[in-house]
């Protein structure tokens, strides 16, 4: 096992961009949230000829399904942050613009539809967020999220190989890192993340931005990774990100050597069984 020098708190906060691990990111999202992203356009369902804004992009595999479902009469727009991710996002017809909410770039009530994949915990103030959604939908318009958790009527998936190899990440990187810094950080840059795997408490965030829950879906996906693309799926975690920060490349490519060999060690099922529980919610847009 390599034993690296201890890494020191990271003070700058670009680590929370996508930029840096945008390849590794891009075949993440395509074995880990791509049906997701599917069932999300599905269930918020724009219509042939919608115009439809992806909040949150990232590589574009729900603006992918957006531009199927409207054809060539609609439009959609993927809006993200990260440049770097919507360079990936070529689907044709696709318009691309690095933005985030609030200070969407946008006219009110520009769009039918507006889609946000697994991003809401990441805004800082979501309130405020919200209502620059509610700024560019239309009156009548739907917004469609997908956050993390479960409804109560959902069976418990069972993840413990996932688990166990977080734990075996876990153990490894604490040689390195202050892992208590680390969640600190990931808390930072994700601070309403965990606020919204209680679906009451979404509700709640959009009904006070005059948004009525129409639908609410709970899914359970299952997929195989192998210990390589589990790897680089903690790559591109808040967690994943700060720890890529501190210790740089070159320490984050022994920490992989090492956790690697801890996993095989471990007995970890090679692919994991993955399984990743969450909740897509349509709301409409009342009278402003």
């Amino acid at each position: 096992m390599c034993l690296a020098p201890y890494a020191g708190a990271v003070t700058d906060p670009s680590w929370q961009s996508y930029d840096a691990i945008a390849d590794v990111y891009e075949r993440v999202a395509a074995l880990c949230h791509a049906q997701m992203a599917r069932d999300l356009v599905a269930a918020v369902a724009p219509s042939f000829g919608a115009r439809v804004l992806d909040l949150g992009a990232g590589t574009g595999v729900a603006a992918q399904a957006a531009t199927s479902a409207v054809g060539s009469d609609g439009a959609v727009v993927a809006a993200d942050p990260s440049s770097a991710l919507l360079r990936r996002a070529d689907t044709p017809r696709l318009a691309r613009v690095a933005a985030a909410a609030p200070g969407l770039p946008f006219a009110d009530r520009a769009f039918d539809v507006v889609i946000a994949n697994l991003v809401i915990g990441h805004f800082t103030d979501y309130t405020v967020a919200l209502g620059d959604l509610v700024r560019v939908l239309r009156v009548g318009g739907r917004l469609g999220v997908t956050t993390w958790g479960r409804l109560d009527r959902d069976p418990e998936i069972d993840d413990a190989d996932e688990r166990a190899a977080y734990d075996t990440w876990n153990a490894i990187a604490a040689e390195r890192v202050d892992l208590d810094k680390v969640d600190a950080a990931a808390l930072e840059a994700l601070p309403w993340e965990g606020a919204f795997t209680d679906h009451a408490f979404l509700t709640g965030a959009l009904n006070a931005a005059n948004l009525a829950v129409v639908d609410a879906i709970g899914r359970a996906y299952r997929y195989p990774l192998s210990h390589t693309d589990w790897l680089g799926r903690v790559d591109t975690s808040a967690r994943g990100r700060y720890v890529h920060a501190a210790l740089g490349d070159d320490g984050v490519a022994a920490l992989r050597t090492d956790v690697l060999a801890a996993l095989r060690t471990a007995a970890i099922p090679d692919p994991i069984h993955c399984a990743d529980e969450t909740v897509i919610t349509v709301a409409v847009l009342g009278r402003t």
